[in-house]
């Protein structure tokens, strides 16, 4: 097994991550596009409380859910810029 072979792993867990946010990366655009139609219709609309609490709450536990995925991704993130570093360093050295 070669030097590279022992990495792929990582690699091929971080394509298949990245390839996985091409469709939120859509659905993202899509939203952020509906976002003011949707609030412009919020504000046409009488909702009851109990309604407006049930759309409340669900806007609620989308960010919940979209906050602790940024955070995950900025720590990915964080990581990947580490091994760059890393890499660059190994670069450097091995190219004098």
């Amino acid at each position: 097994m070669g030097k590279i072979d022992k990495l792929m792993d990582f690699i091929w867990l971080l394509n298949a991550q990245v390839n996985s946010l091409h469709e939120p990366k859509l659905l993202t655009q899509n939203a952020v596009k509906k976002a003011k139609e949707f609030e412009d219709r919020l504000k046409e609309i009488n909702l009851s409380g109990e309604e407006a609490d049930i759309i409340k709450k669900e806007l609620e536990n989308s960010l919940i859910y979209m906050k602790e995925t940024s955070k995950k991704l900025a720590e990915l993130e964080e990581e990947i810029f580490a091994i760059l570093e890393n890499l660059t360093q190994i670069i450097k050295t091995t190219m004098q």
